[in-house]
């Protein structure tokens, strides 16, 4: 009999890897452009253009919210519950904020704004995919 939970263990934390392997390589994406963002804006700032603070604040918000969900998707496909729940509330707040912070005219530049919707269109399948039934299925429930 506990030959039975030794061989269904490692292969529900296979099917849990596997599942968010696509949402960790989606969050990674996020956070590579991310920094590329605020790289981007100290190699403009150092060359004497002027970068708008709100600019600076807005991507370093985005930053730290990728920050956030990697490790988050990391702990999650390691067999953490919490930090899958935490991942399914806070990734379509992300998604949520790039949608309104990108719908108001003339608060960010065209070129930051087409950066903040990438950014979105990274993490919506995250949302997606972490809300499925599916990934509830892949977290034991404590009882």
């Amino acid at each position: 009999m506990t030959e039975t939970h030794v061989t269904t263990r490692p292969a529900a934390a296979a099917s849990r890897r596997a599942f968010f392997r696509p949402i960790l390589v989606l969050l990674w994406c996020f956070l590579a452009l991310s920094a590329a963002m605020l790289a981007f804006l100290a190699a403009l700032t150092s060359l004497g253009h002027a970068v708008d603070i709100a600019i600076w604040i807005r991507c370093s918000f985005v930053l730290a919210s990728s920050v956030i969900l990697l490790l988050l998707g990391v702990f999650a496909a390691r067999g953490s519950r919490v930090s899958w729940v935490r991942l399914r509330i806070i990734a379509p707040i992300v998604v949520l904020a790039v949608i309104v912070i990108v719908s108001i005219p003339g608060f960010l530049p065209d070129w930051v704004r087409i950066e903040q919707a990438v950014c979105g269109a990274l993490v919506l399948p995250v949302a997606i995919l972490a809300n499925l039934p599916r990934a509830g299925a892949l977290f034991r429930r404590d009882a």
